[in-house]
């Protein structure tokens, strides 16, 4: 697919108002610790985990904001026609259920600690793609819509992780960025193209919230899970996401 104004594949106009605050802003450092590390506890002892793993994965998210591709910029201002909209919740859909595949994938590799917990997370997104169903249903989409190769490729990032850590990462990377995506999406859906309220919003209006206590969870569990050296393998992970999700929105604007 050619790019729209002379746009190169990989570059997105930076639109500073819409980059997100950074969510390591809402884990401040303890009074007495250092802003550059913080004391991890968990069953394997206490170790110093470096403050910059976050900085990097927002750094990385920054680079790869999907809130300045054309899609969503466009989206914003309501320049979207109806065919685009429907043919991008069909294709989105696969991300919902991809989304779903990796905390499974995920929770089989959890330790035991943790399995229960994952899954709980598991059953959630699940259920979140019938929610995600009423949004192509009020767009005239298509929820049996084949992938475009775009969207086969993201689904491939979301879903091939090597580790549980990677995995985690990739959950953290997807989900910490949901809420403000959710709240932009829903916001120009009711301003411009008649979807406000009822089940044509209701994924969006969930995710508002609901990804802001499953970012914190992977978080903590990336916190006591991480071992020295696993921290370039984390910021990969996180970063692959992003790049995979620009790819999707290539495929449909």
């Amino acid at each position: 697919m050619s790019s729209r104004g002379g746009r190169k594949p990989g570059q997105y106009l930076r639109t500073g108002s819409l980059c997100r605050r950074g969510w390591r802003d809402s884990y401040p450092a303890n009074p007495g610790e250092s802003r550059s590390s913080k004391t991890i506890r968990s069953d394997r002892g206490e170790r110093r985990m470096s403050e910059s793993i976050w900085n990097r994965i927002e750094e990385s998210r920054s680079r790869h904001n999907v809130l300045e591709h054309p899609f969503y910029v466009r989206w914003s201002a309501g320049e979207l026609t109806e065919e685009e909209l429907a043919r991008y919740s069909g294709q989105y859909r696969h991300a919902t259920e991809a989304l779903a595949k990796l905390c499974a994938d995920t929770a089989e590799r959890a330790p035991e600690a943790q399995r229960a917990e994952i899954e709980l997370h598991t059953a959630e997104e699940q259920g979140h793609i019938a929610l995600w169903d009423g949004f192509v249903e009020a767009t005239g989409g298509e929820i049996g819509a084949e992938p475009t190769s775009e969207t086969a490729d993201c689904v491939r990032d979301w879903t091939t992780q090597g580790s549980y850590i990677e995995a985690l990462a990739a959950m953290y990377a997807i989900e910490s960025g949901q809420p403000e995506i959710s709240r932009v999406k829903r916001e120009g859906l009711a301003e411009f193209y008649g979807i406000n309220g009822g089940a044509g919003s209701e994924y969006f209006r969930v995710h508002e919230t609901a990804d802001e206590a499953h970012a914190a969870e992977n978080r903590r569990m990336i916190e006591q899970a991480m071992e020295p050296g696993d921290e370039d393998a984390i910021v990969a992970s996180a970063e692959s996401v992003f790049k995979a999700n620009l790819r999707l929105l290539d495929g449909v604007g």
